[in-house]
């Protein structure tokens, strides 16, 4: 995506660094692991020569949604703080945060986003969300609609932070915080909030499914929080 000549990305963060959706960030037991990811997707967009990246939703989960590891939780306060965080680390990376806020809006997360001071960036589909964001008092210089039209001016950010990171090392981390017991019942279910029972994580390899079987067996405790109530 090149907007005003200025290139950027709109792709779940999973397509960048594997298997951490936002509903993964949203389901860890440390929510402020947000801010590494966006940190570390941010270097790795950095690297790729990108200036902004349109991430998340201001919507919140709702049971059965048919597109879940776009949203962050059914908590609209989780849904801001870990917008805040991610949005953040991105910063931190030199990568200008624009959060996508196509579709279905939740008031709730918009009015936390105002209360926290963290009125980021936003990828509407037209003016009209534009204006309704602006009557709740969400007030930001920067708005790119689903067309590519720019309403206001595109900054990039100038510097490139040489902090040395781990991406995998960061992952791992990621993942192994978000193992989430969702009740009483057998199985192991990845990326799906919506079972009664069993044990959810966000990525089939052997080592993490080791781990909710560890869960579900008893002989662990698990580390992260369900996404969906």
């Amino acid at each position: 995506m090149v907007i005003d000549g200025v290139k950027g990305f709109d792709t779940p963060p999973q397509d960048i660094l594997k298997d951490i959706s936002m509903l993964c960030l949203g389901s860890s037991g440390n929510l402020t692991l947000a801010k590494e990811a966006g940190f570390v997707i941010g270097k790795i967009l950095k690297e790729k020569g990108c200036s902004f990246y349109v991430f998340g939703s201001l919507d919140v989960l709702r049971y059965k949604d048919p597109r879940p590891l776009r949203k962050i939780s059914s908590s609209p306060y989780i849904t801001a703080q870990v917008l805040q965080l991610f949005a953040e680390g991105l910063g931190d990376a030199g990568i200008v945060p624009v959060i996508d806020a196509r579709g279905n809006i939740n008031e709730e997360v918009v009015v936390s986003l105002i209360t926290r001071k963290a009125t980021f960036p936003v990828m509407v589909e037209n003016e009209e969300k534009y204006l309704k964001l602006k009557k709740l008092g969400y007030i930001t210089s920067l708005v790119i609609t689903e067309k590519s039209v720019l309403i206001g001016k595109l900054n990039p950010l100038r510097w490139e932070n040489m902090t040395p990171v781990d991406p995998e090392d960061i992952r791992r981390k990621i993942l192994k915080s978000s193992v989430v017991l969702l009740g009483k019942g057998k199985g192991v279910f990845i990326n799906d909030p919506f079972h009664e029972g069993g044990v959810l994580i966000f990525s089939d390899e052997s080592w993490l499914v080791e781990e909710a079987l560890k869960v579900l067996q008893g002989l662990s405790n698990p580390t992260g929080r369900a996404p969906f109530r």
